[in-house]
C-alpha cells in the first residue's frame, strides 16, 4: 500500500520522466513504463510507486491513460521540459512538480495482476535482447 504524503516525491518525478515524448498519438504500455524506469534508475518501480504517482500526475492534468496505455498531456510534457538540466535524475524534476502545489488524487487503480504481468512482459522482452 502506498505511503500517502502531501509532498511530491521522487517516484512521482520518476514516473513523469518515463513518459517523456509520449502522447495520445504515441502512448506507452505499462511494460514500457517499467522498462524506461529501469533504464533511468536501474530499478523497477513498485506497483505502489507507480499507482500513487500515476494517480497524482493524472489529478494534476499531467498524465492521461486509456486502454492500458499511458501518455503525457501537453501540460505534462511542458512540466517535464522545464527542468531537464538535471539529466536523468528524478530529483531534478521535483521543482516543476512543486510549482503545481501539493499533489492530490487517489492512486490509479489497475486490474488485479496487471502490474505483475507488465513486469513479466518487460523481463521476457529484456531476456530476448
Amino acid at each position: 500500500m502506498p505511503i500517502m504524503t502531501t509532498l511530491w516525491t521522487t517516484s512521482d518525478a520518476w514516473v513523469l520522466m518515463t513518459l517523456d515524448g509520449s502522447s495520445a498519438a504515441e502512448p506507452v504500455t505499462l511494460a514500457r513504463v517499467i522498462a524506461i524506469a529501469d533504464a533511468l534508475q536501474h530499478a523497477i518501480l513498485s506497483e505502489a510507486e507507480f499507482t500513487q504517482a500515476a494517480g497524482r500526475l493524472s489529478a494534476a492534468g499531467l498524465l492521461a491513460t486509456g486502454a492500458g496505455r499511458y501518455w503525457l498531456t501537453e501540460a505534462g510534457q511542458e512540466a517535464l521540459d522545464r527542468n531537464k538540466r538535471g539529466g536523468r535524475w528524478p530529483d531534478a524534476r521535483l521543482p516543476a512538480l512543486r510549482r503545481l502545489g501539493p499533489p492530490s488524487g487517489a492512486p490509479l487503480r489497475l486490474e488485479p495482476g496487471a502490474f505483475d504481468r507488465a513486469v513479466d512482459d518487460y523481463h521476457q522482452e529484456a531476456s530476448r535482447r
